[in-house]
């Protein structure tokens, strides 16, 4: 499925297509525009066009202004649509439970972790900018629900960046432990679980959605995978180390990235 910023790159395109304008120059052209400007609009992997360029295009092309206005807020808001459903359960959960054996999941990352693992796709500046924004406005629901994380040990000795960041991950993950409504495990090297996959639980009255991680985030409120997620989380909890123990181990990570510096 493409995610907003991806599907305004398209109506643009097949505005401009539909309209007669056949390259690129020839719509800049009759908007009095820099030729870049229209390939910027309709590369995904750049910023949303300003609104005085969106309405330009309406107006050269007939495509409907709201059409194009609807999905540049979309696409500015950093969230695509097909991980819409579980940032709104996410948002609304009374308790959320995070396992990865990968990497640090996005709702305990710390910025410059955010920026370091989004950096691998070639995003233009404001569109990376746009992306971790979006990903630190879901800490907000940490005010909301509790929390419970397992990390494998593995996440915390894979280098995200640099050092540095690592050493700064460690010192937020740590920071987020003391609090009473976060709980923060790790799993011992060797213990094996869970190694199938991540995964992510937003539960509120009863009802859950499931984050599975693949190619792209895949959530869902099927009964059936909810009851197998909630299986394979109490296994993988239950060969995690204590709290005490998992935050000796995380600032143990912290100071041997330090070292690393």
């Amino acid at each position: 499925m493409l995610t907003p910023r991806e599907q305004l790159a398209e109506t643009l395109k097949q505005a401009r297509i539909d309209a007669g304008y056949g390259t690129h120059g020839a719509l800049a052209k009759k908007l009095n525009l820099s030729r870049p400007v229209i390939t910027r609009a309709e590369n995904p992997s750049h910023p949303v066009p300003s609104d005085a360029v969106l309405a330009a295009w309406a107006g050269a092309t007939g495509i409907g202004l709201d059409t194009l206005t609807d999905l540049a807020e979309r696409a500015k808001s950093g969230t695509p649509d097909w991980f819409v459903p579980y940032v709104v359960a996410e948002r609304n959960a009374a308790t959320l439970r995070c396992w990865s054996h990968v990497l640090v999941p996005g709702l305990v990352q710390c910025e410059a972790y955010a920026r370091a693992v989004l950096s691998v796709e070639r995003y233009a500046p404001e569109r990376l900018d746009e992306l971790v924004r979006a990903r630190m406005e879901r800490q907000q629901a940490l005010d909301r629900a509790s929390l419970t994380v397992i990390l494998d040990a593995h996440v915390l000795q894979r280098c995200i960046g640099s050092p540095a960041i690592m050493a700064e991950q460690c010192a937020y993950l740590a920071s987020l432990a003391e609090r009473p409504d976060i709980a923060l495990h790790t799993v011992p090297e060797g213990a094996n679980v869970g190694l199938y996959g991540s995964f992510s639980i937003a539960a509120q009255d009863g009802n859950m959605t499931i984050l599975m991680e693949t190619l792209q985030d895949v959530p869902t409120t099927a009964p059936g995978v909810c009851e197998l997620a909630v299986r394979q989380w109490e296994r993988i909890l239950g060969a995690a180390r204590n709290l005490d123990d998992s935050l000796s181990f995380v600032q143990t990570q912290e100071e041997s990235w330090k070292a690393q510096i």
